[in-house]
């Protein structure tokens, strides 16, 4: 394990063990790649045990193409979740410096959506971030989910927590689960509705109901499809014009990801000013807490 943090975490109280293989190792699958000159790539996991988090991902960071001239490591902390129906637990935060030469953080802010608000709410937990701050060098904390995962990933540009910073990364780590259960908890929200052609032209067309929430978008065919919003990938719309330049209808294809991670995808046709609705309500209406 890189930079001994392994013995780091055992030397703050905190339980420690090396799993048995990488429960989690799919949650960082490797990110840019030889063509692009940046890599970064899990390098090992570490257990905690008796915590909210239940995992440390170790992510090395490599600049530089071929032979990469510049490597750094940062840590992934993750809380594995049962369901997380869209993205329920979103969060960046923001550091405000002041000063000229030395630059002293005097307030922070989490931007994202409902998670967000239940963090800045914890007038606890962002004092003590400030005061960690303070002492060690400010961090970059971001809180995304992990769907196909069942995870809640909370990525940091640091390789060494202190014992103050690690306490912070927990109770986030905590106030974002319980987001999730509260949310999941309320009602859906319909955003959109409206009827589809499936298959149109064949034996087997069909003529079913479409509907956004600000959870799913549900089809209701021969088989029914749930897609998660924060799989949606891509609304692809082209459209027909007839006779005399009139416009007919439109084709709308739409690309998704399914619980296993493959990408598939879903074609039908509809009217094209309905298809212009689906289209700005997948790419322009932020349901929870999702940023596009």
């Amino acid at each position: 394990m890189p930079f001994g943090l392994y013995k780091h975490l055992r030397s703050l109280g905190i339980q420690v063990d090396k799993p048995h293989g990488h429960p989690l190792k799919k949650v960082c699958t490797v990110k840019g790649s030889f063509w692009s000159g940046h890599r970064a790539e899990s390098v090992g996991f570490i257990q905690i045990t008796g915590n909210n988090i239940a995992y440390i991902n170790v992510i090395e960071d490599c600049y530089g193409g071929y032979q990469y001239t510049s490597t750094s490591y940062y840590l992934e902390y993750l809380v594995p979740i049962s369901e997380i129906p869209s993205s329920l637990c979103r969060a960046t935060l923001s550091i405000k410096k002041r000063g000229l030469l030395r630059r002293k953080v005097v307030d922070i802010e989490w931007h994202g959506g409902t998670l967000a608000d239940k963090l800045n709410d914890d007038s606890t937990l962002n004092q003590d971030l400030l005061m960690a701050f303070q002492l060690d060098k400010p961090i970059g904390i971001t809180v995304t989910p992990e769907p196909i995962y069942r995870c809640i990933r909370i990525e940091t540009n640091t390789h060494l927590p202190s014992r103050s910073l690690f306490d912070c990364l927990c109770r986030i780590a905590q106030l974002s689960a319980e987001n999730v259960a509260e949310v999941k908890s309320k009602p859906e929200t319909v955003l959109f509705e409206t009827k589809i052609d499936i298959n149109s032209g064949s034996t087997d067309a069909k003529v079913v109901n479409c509907r956004v929430t600000d959870r799913y978008v549900y089809i209701n065919s021969r088989e029914p499809l749930q897609i998660d919003w924060y799989l949606v990938e891509d609304c692809n719309v082209v459209t027909s014009v007839g006779e005399l330049g009139m416009v007919s209808h439109s084709t709308v294809e739409l690309r998704y990801l399914d619980e296993s991670g493959h990408r598939r995808k879903v074609e039908f046709k509809m009217q094209t000013y309905d298809a212009a609705c689906l289209d700005n309500t997948l790419r322009y209406s932020y349901p929870s807490d999702i940023s596009r």
